[in-house]
């Protein structure tokens, strides 16, 4: 009990409470402040995830406050005061700066101040609006493109080639966001271009992650397996390996077809070990069960919603911190909210529902809007208040336009 009482985890506090206690689920209910069917699900192992009833039921009991909540996903970004706007805006103009001195005299450092951009970029593009990075990546992929041209050392344009893919990999991820399929498409070949110049496996690994990618999301799910399977032949070490194997089942589950699914989510769960690189570079085990519970949930048995549920449970307990990808919780919580409704489960998706709908809209991306849509058909055949409810939020979350200002997810 003090460990889940540590760890916030009020459903396993409910469940030693009813052991201990042998009370019933009503008079549960009553003690905590919640509904008997609440309880009753808390007691099956779902539910209690959103950070108000967290705290609700925790207050409820006389556990002490606390300021955090490890369910509560990233918190909100403090908005910035002018003094550090103007610090800002005076670090981005002394790194121009210096970037001017050195790229002519002192290649090698031009490269280094490149690789450090590329892994800034990287890194906070999955939880950073990207209004504010867009105009950083353009301005950092022109420059990498021309320093990569002017470069005679093998090393050191090797290094450039393969900070420009990676730069023209987040223009592609901007499309993706925006739902810019042929734009995205046209800025991935770009990238395979660039990649197949230099021989790095994990680089042309996640350039073909990136048209599976677009290929899923733009309804072709044949083309996002076999750009998976083509990605696989590249033989990359790092989680990359792991990601093509997830897009693989997840391309597969479209399509119908079981055994693949099965299997490549067993080849991505073998290779969790991978080194991850940052951001959206890399691929981390949360994804790996996002992803998991994404094709489950695609093949819908009773037996693969189950699963489906576990995993997409298990990565939201994985997507904790401030640096988490706002986008890949979003998407993890639809796919939990889509299986309780087709488990017939109203108040365990409207949960899930309540956090989703309270996002800011920078965090809605193309894919997000997407996932949301595909929920409404499934309130048609229920009549309860909670299905009401869920279907006048989502009605009122999926109409907004996605434009191409928002949020990334990083690949949903």
């Amino acid at each position: 009990m003090a460990h889940a009482l540590h760890d916030r985890d009020a459903r396993t506090v409910v469940l030693l409470l009813h052991r201990a206690t042998g009370l019933t689920h009503e008079a549960l209910a009553a003690l905590c402040g919640l509904t008997q069917s609440t309880i009753t699900r808390a007691l099956a192992g779902q539910g209690l995830t959103r950070p108000d009833v967290i705290t609700r039921v925790l207050t409820a009991l006389g556990a002490p406050p606390t300021t955090s909540s490890p369910a509560a996903g990233p918190r909100p970004r403090p908005t910035s005061t002018r003094w550090e706007q103007r610090l800002g805006q005076d670090a981005t103009t002394t790194l121009e700066q210096v970037r001017a001195l050195v790229s002519d005299a002192a290649p090698e450092q031009a490269v280094d101040l490149l690789e450090a951009d590329v892994h800034r970029l990287c890194s906070t593009y999955v939880h950073t609006p990207l209004t504010e990075l867009y105009p950083h990546i353009i301005e950092r992929c022109r420059a990498a493109l021309h320093l990569a041209s002017t470069l005679t050392h093998p090393e050191q344009s090797r290094r450039a080639h393969i900070a420009a893919t990676r730069l023209v990999g987040l223009q592609t991820h901007a499309s993706m966001d925006a739902g810019a399929y042929t734009h995205a498409t046209i800025q991935a070949t770009a990238a395979q271009a660039l990649a197949d110049r230099v021989t790095d496996p994990g680089l042309q690994a996640w350039v073909c992650a990136l048209h599976s990618l677009i290929a899923y999301w733009d309804s072709r799910p044949d083309d996002a397996l076999r750009a998976a399977e083509a990605g696989l032949a590249h033989s990359a070490t790092d989680s990359n390996l792991t990601r093509l194997h997830a897009l693989r089942a997840r391309a597969a589950a479209a399509l119908g077809d079981g055994r693949t699914t099965r299997e490549a989510i067993a080849a991505a769960e073998d290779h969790n070990g991978q080194m991850v690189l940052p951001g959206v570079l890399g691929f981390p085990q949360a994804k790996t069960h996002t992803y998991a519970g994404t094709a489950l949930l695609a093949l819908n048995t009773p037996a693969e919603r189950r699963l489906a549920i576990a995993h997409t449970e298990r990565a939201i307990t994985l997507y904790t911190g401030p640096t988490c990808s706002t986008g890949d919780l979003l998407a993890a919580r639809l796919d939990l909210a889509t299986a309780h409704l087709r488990n017939h489960d109203p108040d365990g998706a409207l949960e899930q529902i309540d956090i989703i709908c309270a996002s800011p809209p920078e965090q809605r991306t193309a894919s997000i809007t997407q996932r949301a849509r595909r929920l409404i058909p499934l309130t048609h055949s229920l009549h309860t208040p909670p299905v009401r409810e869920i279907r006048d939020r989502l009605a009122a979350f999926t109409p907004t336009p996605t434009p191409a200002g928002h949020s990334p997810n990083a690949g949903r």
